[in-house]
């Protein structure tokens, strides 16, 4: 197995500018699993279904989160590593 580390987020920034980054990847990402879901089998439809509610829950979550400080001069650091693991598959 190999694995890869990338740093995707790793800064400090305005709370405008936070919420506008993250918002934009809430929103590719709920995208991207309602375009699986819409081409899935019906095997794969609930745990994508299951994914796509959680997605949609910590959207919200965050949004609460930004509004307790909005009209405040703040800012919010972000720390983001997507950690790959990727390994060959046997073939049976």
């Amino acid at each position: 197995m190999q694995s890869h580390n990338i740093r995707l987020i790793d800064n400090t920034y305005d709370l405008d500018i936070a919420r506008q980054l993250l918002d934009g990847l809430f929103t590719q990402k709920i995208a991207f699993v309602e375009d699986l879901i819409h081409a899935s089998e019906p095997m794969e439809l609930n745990a994508l279904e299951t994914r796509l509610e959680e997605l949609k829950a910590e959207k919200r979550s965050l949004d609460i989160l930004l509004e307790e400080f909005d009209g405040e001069h703040a800012e919010m650091e972000i720390g983001c590593t997507v950690v790959m693991n990727v390994r060959k598959l046997d073939l049976v």
